[in-house]
């Protein structure tokens, strides 16, 4: 194989590799009329890396964002495995041939990717994989990749223990301090959602709306921000989104809302955190068991 390289590639050769079958993949920077030679192979043929032989990474589309492209690469191979806690990244040459991209992109993702807790970078004795201790959850592209790689649904466990202590204390906090304007706002949501049990989304969309309402009362900002910011990654997922799947789901779930606005009428905060905690793990169980049985 002969290559041909073109001051333009910073890093790694520019290749133009046409297989027999017709189809044809630019590595490196982009096509230039005079910066490459066509190759002609009857099979794609992986350039040689020190990551257990795995092969290049080719884009089927050059991403707009370089960058975002690359640091959500590195991140889904490190949370999938195939870069292990306590291995060597590969060096940065090797990752811009990989990848088609600059030395300065490659250094920016490293940045970004040490930010997140999934690698450091060590001047001298090159960059390492971090073990899952380290890395940061609460970051959207960490967290939403970790749960597209789960499938033993131990991330939603965590998610919902950390979401029923979140929401209990706020309904805690809330029961204290609930003006009656705000008891019959919930009221009225809580007759919203009653008119919507047999509309499945809409009983969802109503159901995330009442409970950050009573998050809202509470004035616990870092406590809303910080469901407000995994709900949504969480919600995306085809395991967790099976939620109110038939009407059934919402019947249950609407006994628990209207118990945990009782005792919020009660401005009971022990009464209200209890109502709480029981709603949101009863249902949990109820969905994961469900979940399981799609995994089989």
């Amino acid at each position: 194989m002969h290559v041909s390289s073109h001051p333009l590639s910073l890093c790694g050769a520019l290749v133009r590799i046409t297989y027999a079958h017709g189809m044809e993949m630019w590595r490196g920077s982009p096509p230039h009329p005079n910066g490459a030679i066509a190759l002609n192979a009857p099979e794609p043929t992986a350039m040689t890396s020190p990551l257990a032989d795995s092969a290049p990474i080719p884009w089927r589309r050059r991403p707009a964002r370089l960058g975002e492209a690359v640091v959500a690469s590195v991140t889904e191979r490190i949370v999938t495995g195939e870069l292990p806690p306590g291995s060597p990244l590969p060096a940065e040459p090797v990752l811009c041939q990989d990848y088609g991209v600059s030395r300065s992109v490659i250094r920016e993702s490293l940045k970004l990717l040490e930010e997140k807790g999934l690698l450091v970078v060590k001047q001298g004795q090159g960059t390492k994989i971090l073990a899952p201790e380290n890395w940061n959850l609460l970051d959207p592209l960490v967290l939403k990749t970790v749960i597209s790689s789960d499938n033993t649904l131990a991330i939603f466990d965590d998610l919902i223990d950390v979401r029923a202590a979140l929401e209990s204390q706020m309904a805690q906090r809330t029961a204290t301090k609930i003006t009656d304007a705000q008891l019959d706002e919930l009221h009225s949501q809580v007759m919203t959602l009653e008119g919507m049990l047999n509309d499945l989304d809409g009983y969802t969309e109503g159901d995330l709306h009442y409970h950050d309402t009573i998050s809202r009362f509470s004035g616990h900002q870092l406590a809303r921000s910080v469901l407000r910011s995994v709900q949504p990654l969480a919600m995306s997922s085809t395991y967790y989104s099976r939620t109110h799947r038939v009407p059934e789901d919402n019947i249950r779930s609407h006994r628990g809302h209207v118990a945990i606005y009782k005792q919020l009428a009660k401005r009971d905060p022990e009464g209200a955190a209890r109502a709480v905690n029981a709603h949101i793990l009863s249902s949990w169980e109820i969905y994961k068991s469900r979940a399981r049985s799609s995994l089989t």
